[in-house]
């Protein structure tokens, strides 16, 4: 199984692999709906930097939390999908998993499919703070 990797040391804050997320996924460049989210904590000093994006690892709540099965966990490739035919937009899957996101515009969970094994993020992160490891 594979995943993304963050170095907050190499990244520049650029959005760039938000951008590409979004653009992929909405057809426009909307940083605030991307799956991945790289975020500047202003409370510290020099702006902490953190990212956020399923890593597909965890407990999956956010599957256990939807009351319709408008998410579920594919085996074959390790990512978690989203089918907005059977979504309500109940929002139980935010609640239950911060890496879960929502595009109100277009009524759509944001929600990392890894690019089905060829994530944009990493490949057009200019500073190569993100990188794709493989797990067993």
């Amino acid at each position: 199984m594979h995943y993304i990797t963050f170095d907050k040391e190499k990244c520049v804050y650029c959005e760039m692999c938000s951008g590409v997320c979004s653009l992929s996924k909405l057809g426009q460049i909307k940083p605030s709906a991307a799956c991945i989210k790289i975020a500047r904590d202003t409370a510290q000093s020099f702006g902490q930097l953190s990212c956020a994006v399923c890593d597909m690892s965890h407990e999956r709540a956010c599957i256990d939390a939807c009351p319709v099965e408008a998410l579920s966990y594919d085996e074959q490739t390790g990512v978690v999908r989203f089918d907005a035919g059977l979504c309500t937009m109940c929002e139980s899957c935010l609640d239950a998993c911060p890496n879960v996101g929502i595009d109100r515009e277009s009524e759509r969970i944001m929600i990392c499919d890894l690019c089905d094994g060829d994530p944009l993020c990493v490949k057009w992160c200019p500073e190569g703070a993100l990188s794709w490891e493989g797990r067993s």
